[in-house]
């Protein structure tokens, strides 16, 4: 079966050989293995029963909450984590905020709230939409971001069609992976990079909208936000065009069972591989403790990085924050 080769033409592809976006049947494809996501792998997963079960009924961790005023009215540089993949970051001076979502999802209600009145977010020039999942690109979070403010949205291709229509009159740039979006000269660089994962929001679109990671740059500080990703190569990969990336911003949260969620999000474990394979300063986790979307216990994130902390698995650094926290660059 041929496959395709998709990218925006008028941004720069920054990997040397990169022909764009693999497809096949105008679905995407990641960069080097497919990923089982049928129905009956959901099926198994109802079926199989949680050997942490009790263990998980009896955990009530949960991340401490803090008021993010302080440092979303500083004007400073640094970022803010909003929970589960929602970051407001602040470099040169310019504001993004990652994947907003502000209230519960599906069915899903938020075991934290969200730890600032969205209305009350100081302004944002660029929102980072990183995929089409439900808990990362929210309608109803972008409708309201949008009633109180005016931003561009930089995100993957063939998003557009699905949230224009919540945003018009927005300005948006789609990228496929290895490309940089057109930013004002003055502005942080932000470019699009794979991640291991899917679309799917429908009955029929499954892939057809891209998933991926960004990277921001500025002469000061390299920041990557990993989204939503499953551990493959691809983290070496960047880490070629990105010799020196000094915050990572990486998933540990909904790992369990493995058989499902490998293909998706990082365990704890593979998260810090993945922080070693990027080579990075500072590891800030993210993605748990703020909705329950998998079998393992609340806290073992938590707990489990501490213990890799410990044994000194973990080089350079780990900031673990609490929702609402900020770390100042």
């Amino acid at each position: 079966m041929s496959e395709s080769y998709l990218y925006n033409p008028q941004l720069p592809i920054i990997k040397p050989g990169w022909q764009g976006n693999p497809m096949r049947k105008g679905r995407f494809l990641n960069e080097f293995k497919e990923a089982n996501h049928s129905m009956w792998l959901a099926l198994k997963w109802q079926l199989t029963r949680n050997p942490q079960r009790e263990e998980k009924k009896k955990d009530q961790w949960v991340p401490a909450v803090h008021d993010p005023r302080e440092f979303l009215q500083s004007g400073q540089d640094g970022l803010v984590w909003l929970g589960h993949a929602t970051f407001f970051l602040r470099m040169g001076g310019v504001t993004f905020l990652t994947d907003p979502l502000f209230y519960g999802v599906s069915l899903l209600k938020r075991k934290v709230p969200f730890p600032v009145n969205p209305q009350d977010l100081p302004p944002i020039d660029y929102v980072l939409l990183s995929h089409g999942h439900f808990d990362h690109c929210d309608k109803p979070s972008l409708k309201a971001l949008r009633e109180h403010h005016t931003f561009e949205v930089l995100t993957s291709l063939n998003m557009s069609g699905l949230i224009q229509p919540w945003l018009p009159q927005t300005p948006l740039q789609e990228a496929g992976w290895y490309q940089q979006f057109q930013l004002p000269a003055l502005a942080p660089q932000v470019y699009f990079l794979p991640a291991y994962h899917w679309h799917k929001r429908g009955i029929t679109d499954n892939d057809r909208i891209l998933w991926g990671s960004f990277m921001l740059r500025t002469p000061q500080k390299t920041l990557y936000f990993g989204a939503d990703s499953g551990y493959q190569p691809h983290f070496s990969e960047i880490q070629t065009v990105f010799p020196e990336i000094d915050v990572c911003l990486l998933g540990v949260g909904a790992y369990k069972p493995s058989f499902i969620m490998q293909a998706s999000h990082t365990s704890p474990d593979e998260a810090v591989q993945a922080f070693k394979d990027l080579r990075g300063k500072t590891l800030v986790p993210m993605h748990y403790g703020t909705f329950d979307l998998s079998d393992e216990p609340a806290g073992e994130p938590f707990r489990r990085l501490k213990e890799l902390e410990a044994l000194g698995e973990i080089p350079g650094k780990l900031a673990m924050k609490g929702i609402g926290e900020a770390l100042y660059f």
